[in-house]
């Protein structure tokens, strides 16, 4: 910049916002932290009983992401968004942020669930799954799993029913 139009310039300026992240520990409804078993979320039985309890017995369905290292132990856990009994919005770009922001993640998982206590997908389901997918690829973070949590520890995986393809 030239010297007349920094002095042209307002006095107080644009500020500039400077992107900080921290992390915290889970707490539950009750003000304690979450604990979950120190296991690799390397299969969709042991995904569904870690994360499965972080979204189950809500009331309204909560989409939640798990970001993964390389021999998929739990990084950070971010919920995405809350809906009502029978949807929650999902932003594409808002499922990878946290992916793109915690150190060491190599892979996503994805959970939400159904508070009638069906884990079955919708069609809805299905079409984001395959939206996620294309997403992971362009981005090159994988996608491990979308997993959706009924009740009595019931799940469905979409990599298990191979409704997706994982990337190696």
């Amino acid at each position: 910049m030239t010297a007349s139009v920094l002095s042209s310039a307002s006095p107080r300026g644009h500020r500039v916002r400077e992107l900080v992240v921290a992390y915290r520990s889970l707490r539950n409804s009750d003000g304690r932290v979450v604990d979950v078993p120190a296991v690799a979320l390397n299969n969709p039985r042991n995904a569904a009983a870690v994360l499965g309890p972080l979204v189950a017995d809500q009331a309204v369905e909560v989409f939640g992401v798990a970001c993964l290292s390389t021999k998929h132990r739990l990084l950070a856990w971010h919920v995405l968004s809350r809906g009502t009994r029978d949807s929650t919005p999902v932003s594409l770009p808002d499922v990878f942020l946290p992916a793109c922001l915690t150190p060491g993640t190599t892979g996503v998982m994805v959970v939400h669930n159904h508070p009638s206590g069906d884990p079955t997908p919708s069609p809805d389901d299905a079409r984001l799954t395959l939206r996620l997918c294309a997403a992971a690829d362009v981005l090159d973070i994988a996608l491990l799993d979308h997993l959706i949590v009924g009740d009595d520890g019931r799940y469905f995986s979409f990599h298990e029913s191979g409704q997706f393809t994982k990337r190696t």
